[in-house]
């Protein structure tokens, strides 16, 4: 049984809220993720508008990744929070960058992948319908730098009737350079 820890970043948007969520290595301290996290974040906020904020959880939920069953609880108080430096004007909400976490494992036939869809981006990171070169590779940097900074990130594939989740631990990012929707949430 190996243990995931989830950790939640809220987002503060002029159209709503929002909630990304990360999984990482139990193994490693939470401070340690938290900070890493806090890291990539900060990095993203100059394509963000400055109308939108993030503040990291300071506390959360471990599982089982087999069953996905509550195995503990984490906490970590230290305040993790930024807002946009991207310029004032924001995007619709349903323009959103976009990052694809990627794994070397194979599960149930597939490479395991994850997203995050990055919310609250500014007008100056539109190129032609599209997001501007600069910006996705910047933010590719980023999410690398995330993959290897020691922290644990990792992609949890979903048990499917309580057994065979697996959590892989994300090796690369890659940015799509169009934007994207996130229509809807697994529950």
């Amino acid at each position: 049984m190996a243990t995931i820890r989830e950790i939640l970043v809220d987002w503060a948007l002029p159209g709503g809220n929002a909630v990304s969520v990360f999984w990482f290595d139990a193994g490693v301290a939470v401070a340690t993720q938290r900070t890493a996290l806090h890291a990539f974040l900060t990095g993203t906020k100059a394509f963000q508008a400055t109308s939108g904020s993030y503040a990291i959880q300071t506390a959360g939920r471990e599982v089982d990744e087999n069953t996905g069953a509550l195995t503990g609880a984490w906490n970590e108080a230290s305040s993790k929070t930024g807002t946009g430096t991207g310029g004032a004007t924001q995007l619709a909400d349903s323009s959103q960058i976009l990052v694809q976490w990627r794994c070397s494992v194979i599960h149930n036939g597939r490479f395991v992948r994850g997203r995050t869809f990055l919310p609250g981006i500014s007008s100056p990171q539109l190129s032609n319908g599209n997001v501007l070169a600069a910006s996705v590779a910047s933010i590719a940097a980023l999410g690398v730098t995330l993959a290897g900074s020691g922290a644990g990130l990792q992609v949890w594939s979903r048990p499917v009737s309580g057994a065979g989740g697996l959590a892989s631990d994300v090796t690369g990012a890659t940015v799509w350079n169009e934007f994207a929707v996130l229509r809807q949430r697994r529950t």
